[in-house]
């Protein structure tokens, strides 16, 4: 867990008892949306660039374009996998006038392996960008210049092929509608897509660059609300978690709950040693924590937590299984 940008909102709220409340920003590890493991595999990126095909499933791969989202793809992963991007070479074949680049015959993919030495190859099929569709266009008043809004679909097929078992161990099919909401004193349609395709692959670089987060687990800012009242004590305690230094805020907010007979102090305690814990992976601790501040004081906040927590417990397992 790691703790971004913290902001002291005294004057956000005060609880019906006095006590302050802390807005803290911290950073959340999410599971992936499709885990994949590369290991410390050879890697190696495959683009099939082929004919045309008439007809019912034509497909159609612009060198550029699929070049740009191989690029994108690479250079994500690579930083996701802290490693060189150079590592993880990029190459293109060449597949006549076959639909699917030969891309799912295994006995083709055997033959990419043995030329390149590559273990996991991330094969990528199909890219396409759409026709621009101009869906509406306005003149705002008292104003030369004029609103117009954009679309195009966007698809690619995205073969993840692992030497060692032997089996295609994922296939993405993306597909998404693009959209571009223009303010210009142009009104040529021509010239407006000229400008759009200009940027097309700019656009199939992040394309890719989204192809690989989704394997991997992703940071999430989230907000964690912390509690604090007059006294040297509190201010110290709150000053470590500006400090990312929970276990000597933890520490003070654990005397606290001994020191003082004010059970109102004693819950909000227990709910600051409960988001400690949770930023330091304790998550059972976390929820006998707020067990406790809850025997005390019916805080609003604490029901929510409670899911939160769960919800953190649940990713946390799931993380650990990718």
């Amino acid at each position: 867990m790691i703790m971004g940008l913290i902001l002291l909102l005294p004057a956000m709220g005060i609880t019906a008892c006095g006590a302050l409340i802390q807005i803290i920003d911290v950073d959340v590890k999410l599971p992936a949306q499709h885990p994949l493991k590369f290991n410390n595999s050879e890697i190696a990126v495959f683009n099939a660039l082929y004919d045309p095909v008439e007809g019912e499933g034509e497909v159609w791969n612009d060198s550029l374009l699929i070049n740009k989202v191989a690029e994108g793809f690479r250079n994500r992963l690579a930083a996701e996998l802290s490693i060189d991007p150079d590592s993880i070479p990029v190459y293109n074949h060449y597949c006549g006038q076959t639909a699917c680049g030969h891309m799912e015959d295994k006995e083709y993919v055997y033959s990419l392996s043995e030329q390149t030495g590559a273990r996991i190859l991330v094969l990528i099929d199909s890219v396409r960008s759409g026709d621009f569709e101009h869906l509406r266009a306005r003149t705002a008043s008292m104003s030369e210049y004029t609103t117009t809004i954009v679309s195009s679909e966007w698809q690619m097929v995205f073969r993840f092929f692992d030497m060692e078992s032997d089996r295609f161990i994922a296939r993405f099919a993306a597909k998404d509608t693009l959209v571009w909401n223009i303010i210009s004193k142009e009104r040529d349609t021509l010239l407006i897509n000229t400008k759009l395709k200009a940027s097309l692959p700019e656009t199939a670089s992040y394309m890719g660059s989204k192809m690989a987060e989704v394997t991997q687990p992703q940071w999430e800012t989230q907000e964690r609300v912390l509690f604090l009242f007059s006294g040297t004590p509190w201010y110290k305690a709150m000053e470590h978690a500006f400090s990312f230094e929970w276990e000597e805020a933890k520490k003070i907010w654990l005397s606290l709950t001994k020191e003082t007979k004010n059970t109102k102090k004693i819950a909000y305690a227990a709910y600051n040693l409960a988001v400690s814990s949770e930023m330091m992976g304790q998550f059972d601790l976390a929820r006998e924590w707020l067990e406790l501040a809850r025997k005390y004081l019916p805080i609003p906040e604490i029901d929510r937590y409670f899911k939160m927590l769960e919800e953190r417990k649940q990713q946390q397992r799931i993380i650990f299984l990718q």
